[in-house]
């Protein structure tokens, strides 16, 4: 087996309308060192399953398509992808993403040749369903991100970007529960710095028809939550713990202002300064400084937006 052959795990359930873009644009990566693609069609009952079928008629010898009996989760679907990728590299797209020219060969040459580097992600041009660009992902450049910095500033990592070494697998599939995408990228983070290219390599579809973060937002942020805690105890510093408690804490405050959810915040705030390190009034502190860090980003960009003409936004700030 080639030494960066790789794995490309596809989940998707009922997207029809987005999984051929989806499959061509790993078909048309130019990389001689591709070994499969395994799509784990989660039951899907609208057309999603035919499209799949017929690419794999086309494909045989590079797409695998694993149609569902019964639907397993967004979690248990993409576990069972991990459990039979046979690459020494993996990578996840979701079947209503697609990737952009360039984007395998530039992540593989970067982990072929930084054997330090866990894994490697990218940013994504951000798009509504019907494929218009709205702006891009994240704002975090090029760089290498720690466990702590990544604690500390949430997760502004595009999952369908993701490129790591298939060692760590059975760590992922040591999960026995739900998880979310946050909780990979920690995991992954306390192998070593995780590699970010600020260049768009990859399409993200903004709050997709049955999109989790739109469907059950109450379930991914306790899933968020979780995340935060599967770090053990040991490995972040007490100012990293509350800087990243103090950001969750943030995050929820922002939901219910949008949402008019104030009750969100009398149900979170106390399990944050239970968990902080720093206690209620510190931990409040840091929140109001994440959130004018927040506010001093965006009006940065915006500035930035009048002055380029550019009426792109950014989703996550660094």
């Amino acid at each position: 087996m080639p030494p960066s052959s790789v794995s490309v795990c596809i989940a998707t359930c009922n997207q029809r309308a987005y999984i051929r873009q989806c499959l061509d644009s790993v078909l048309q990566q130019r990389t001689d060192r591709l070994l499969e693609i395994l799509v784990g069609d989660d039951c899907s009952d609208d057309g999603t399953s035919e499209i799949i079928a017929e690419y794999a008629a086309a494909n045989p010898q590079r797409v695998v398509h694993l149609r569902r009996p019964q639907r397993l989760g967004a979690s248990a679907n993409i576990q069972d992808l991990l459990r039979r990728a046979s690459g020494c590299y993996l990578a996840h797209l979701d079947g209503d993403d697609y990737w952009l020219p360039g984007k395998l060969e530039h992540q593989i040459e970067f982990l072929d040749t930084h054997s330090e580097c866990p894994a490697i992600y990218a940013n994504a041009v951000a798009i509504r369903e019907d494929g218009e660009r709205i702006g891009v992902f994240n704002d975090a450049g090029d760089g290498h991100h720690s466990l702590a910095s990544l604690y500390r500033r949430g997760n502004f990592l595009n999952t369908s970007s993701m490129l790591y070494r298939a060692m760590f697998k059975e760590e992922l599939l040591s999960i026995d529960r739900p998880f979310i995408d946050y909780r990979m990228h920690l995991l992954l983070a306390r192998h070593g710095s995780l590699a970010h290219l600020g260049r768009p390599l990859v399409a993200y579809r903004l709050n997709s028809v049955g999109s989790m973060t739109t469907t059950s937002s109450d379930l991914v942020r306790e899933l968020y939550w979780e995340a935060m805690n599967s770090v053990p105890a040991g490995m972040l510093g007490a100012a990293d713990q509350a800087s990243g408690l103090a950001d969750f804490l943030r995050r929820v405050f922002g939901t219910a202002r949008r949402q008019g959810r104030w009750n969100l915040l009398r149900v979170w705030a106390p399990r944050v300064f239970t968990a902080s390190p720093y206690g209620r009034l510190r931990t409040c502190l840091l929140a109001v400084g994440s959130l004018l860090r927040i506010i001093y980003a965006e009006a940065i960009h915006r500035l930035r937006m009048i002055w380029r003409g550019d009426k792109g936004r950014v989703l996550y700030h660094r």
